[in-house]
């Protein structure tokens, strides 16, 4: 199997506890030649975890290009730093992995977008690779619950406590971010790329939120109302300094003309699946396959043209979405995020972008 030769830019939690594990599944497909990243002994570290010289680690991803013949980036650094790392690398005319989300402004990823459309652009964005999402979508698109009418997705976080630990939280890029929206835009965009993922287009939001005197998030808590087409809506939530105290967990209740789609939470490894006729079943998956998933499509979109699942295209949507559900909470107004209802009765059940 031919493989493709990649550079990491970025070696810090999320790689080794997410892209690392992957890649190591993944030998036959990519060949990692270079590692860097801003701390020169991270970089040697994580050459030594992969099996490369020394020589093969950079502090500078600009000596790393110029130095190491890679086709594709892996591109791992926070929102902050995103856009102007990957501009830099498209411009060396590289495949790119981006982490979500693509830029830390809207700005910003429509450049990138516009910038790379003669490369291969994943944006890793593991939801839409999930094991269980994929399950979820395939029982809509067969109607085993009937038409889909409305869903409820909880999503809460003890944050202030995680910062205290060795989690994402204990990072000082998302304590004291550089964006706006702080940990929402971090962490909401997984769930908002979730529901596009399960739903389509979002067409309008209005939200609420409860103010926090905080660096890492403007609001404790944010309450959306979410419409798609169909006349499918959602209420999503999102509080992040508090934890569920009372099982089983809220998590995603998806309910339909004849019956419902229950997953408590995404490490559980099985979804419930129910009918008003009184049948139960008890879906298992394998947790996290998103990252495993997502690197083997990117493989096959370089090497065989595939097309890519988590495109350029649905990150910015993704994006668009938590900026509108932001401005509603400011402006105290529904947001119409995209087209009318009536153009996209065709679409009705497919993601589009």
């Amino acid at each position: 199997m031919e493989q493709i030769n990649i550079g990491i830019v970025g070696v810090g939690m999320a790689w080794d506890r997410l892209h690392w594990p992957a890649f190591q599944r993944l030998r036959d497909h990519f060949n990692i030649v270079a590692v860097c990243d801003r701390d020169i002994n991270k970089a040697h570290e994580a050459a030594n975890q992969v099996g490369i010289g020394s020589n093969k680690a950079f502090n500078s991803y600009q000596k790393m290009l110029n130095t190491v013949d890679v086709e594709a980036v892996d591109i791992i650094v926070p929102i902050d730093q995103t856009f102007e790392v990957a501009k830099d690398i498209i411009s060396h005319k590289k495949h790119i992995i981006i982490e979500k989300p693509l830029s830390a402004t809207l700005t910003g990823a429509k450049e990138l977008i516009k910038l790379g459309k003669k490369l291969k652009i994943m944006i890793a964005e593991n939801v839409r690779y999930d094991e269980e999402n994929k399950i979820i979508k395939d029982l809509i698109m067969n109607r085993a619950i009937g038409n889909v009418a409305y869903f409820i997705d909880n999503n809460i976080q003890e944050f202030q406590q995680k910062m205290l630990g060795s989690d994402f939280a204990s990072t000082e890029w998302r304590q004291h971010p550089d964006f706006k929206g702080g940990i929402f835009l971090d962490s909401a965009i997984h769930h908002i790329a979730r529901h596009r993922f399960l739903f389509g287009n979002i067409e309008s939001v209005y939200a609420a939120g409860r103010s926090l005197s905080a660096d890492f998030c403007p609001y404790s808590s944010i309450n959306a109302m979410l419409r798609f087409g169909d006349q499918i809506t959602g209420h999503y939530s999102f509080f992040c300094i508090a934890k569920e105290t009372q099982q089983p967990l809220v998590g995603l209740r998806i309910f339909g003309t004849e019956g419902e789609i229950y997953l408590e939470d995404r490490e559980c490894g099985f979804l419930n699946f129910t009918r008003k006729n009184g049948e139960k079943h008890a879906i298992q998956y394998k947790p996290n396959e998103g990252y495993f998933n997502e690197l083997l499509n990117f493989y096959e979109s370089v090497k065989n043209d595939a097309s890519i699942t988590a495109t350029p295209d649905k990150g910015l949507g993704d994006m668009q979405v938590i900026f509108d559900i932001l401005k509603s909470i400011e402006t105290g107004t529904v947001i119409n995020c995209g087209e009318p209802t009536s153009k996209r009765r065709a679409s009705t059940r497919k993601e589009v972008s």
